[in-house]
């Protein structure tokens, strides 16, 4: 499926999976496993289930085995499209060797292989599609195991239906202010794992350097790296908020935009509508990734291949 085919039934991918949803008071903390196009689903599901005030640790963990505290009390939840991915069968064995039973999410490959010997709990995803064209069926499977309602998931999926030719405008326009320049992305805590996704596929899409930095983090240090105009001309700014972010934040994200303002540059503000917060996450979420498939046509670039990915991997298998 092309690039484009897949970002225009994007909102099709959204399905709630009530058989499959567990009970969350019998963890004390939720492990999200998981890298690259697959792991984004973890950064998602962290944040939505902080925003609805889940009061126990949640990580997405994106490194080799797991962390020394993570036990069989914890949920452990392996992403991976492909099944393959190093480092995520390498957090399954780690799972296994401590007598923890995840639940696995992807198309095939190893992670299906050890779910289905051990009897683990798996859930299969459509094949035939790269990675990040597939965060919807994936996002989904996982939402619906953490215990979304299946109002959210058909609200956030009506209302990309509904706006996606407004999108696809906004993400062409975007596009055009991103072209030649080094994107830089500040988000609020709400919006963090969206500029997260927004990296990742420019990086990959458009084969484009992409830099993120946090609101309030970035006002104690990120701010003061503004002052050069040599290296702030080769830049571009965004700004990410939500509507629920805190007065404290908004404030802060707006001092920041007046402070850029004052160098002489006017960043893009972006936020979202939508009736839940997962709604106007998918929403900015789906505006990046029309800016990075707009942004790779003016480059010049084919989405699809990820040479530099596939050179690593390789060479990884042969050591």
């Amino acid at each position: 499926m092309s690039p484009e085919s897949a970002l225009e039934e994007f909102y099709a991918q959204l399905s709630f999976e009530g058989e499959h949803t567990l009970n969350l008071d019998d963890y004390k903390g939720v492990v999200l496993c998981g890298v690259g196009g697959s792991g984004i689903v973890g950064d998602i599901a962290r944040s939505w289930l902080e925003h609805r005030g889940f009061d126990k640790p949640v990580l997405s963990y994106r490194g080799y085995g797991l962390p020394k505290f993570v036990d069989e009390q914890f949920l452990v939840i392996c992403v991976s499209y492909s099944g393959n991915t190093e480092e995520t069968i390498s957090n399954l064995l780690t799972a296994v060797e401590r007598g923890i039973k995840p639940v696995c999410v992807s198309s095939g490959g190893k992670l299906e292989g050890v779910a289905r010997e051990r009897g683990f709990p798996f859930l299969k995803l459509p094949e035939g599609f790269a990675p990040r064209f597939a965060l919807g069926f994936m996002l989904s499977r996982v939402l619906s195991l953490l215990g979304i309602d299946s109002y959210e998931l058909d609200d956030a999926r009506e209302n990309l239906e509904e706006n996606l030719e407004e999108i696809k405008s906004e993400a062409e326009y975007i596009a055009d202010r991103l072209y030649g320049y080094i994107p830089v992305i500040y988000s609020t805590p709400l919006t963090e794992a969206v500029a997260l996704r927004w990296k990742a596929e420019i990086n990959e899409n458009a084969e484009t350097p992409c830099y993120t930095a946090v609101i309030p983090e970035m006002h104690h240090n990120e701010i003061v790296g503004l002052g050069n105009p040599l290296t702030r001309g080769k830049l571009t700014f965004l700004i990410m908020v939500d509507v629920k972010d805190t007065d404290r934040i908004r404030l802060r994200a707006e001092i920041t935009k007046q402070i850029l303002r004052d160098y002489g540059v006017n960043p893009i503000v972006l936020s979202s509508e939508g009736n839940s917060y997962i709604s106007r996450l998918l929403r900015l979420i789906h505006l990046g990734d029309w800016t990075s498939l707009y942004l790779s046509k003016l480059y010049g670039c084919d989405p699809m291949p990820v040479r530099a990915i596939d050179h690593i991997k390789e060479r990884l298998s042969t050591l």
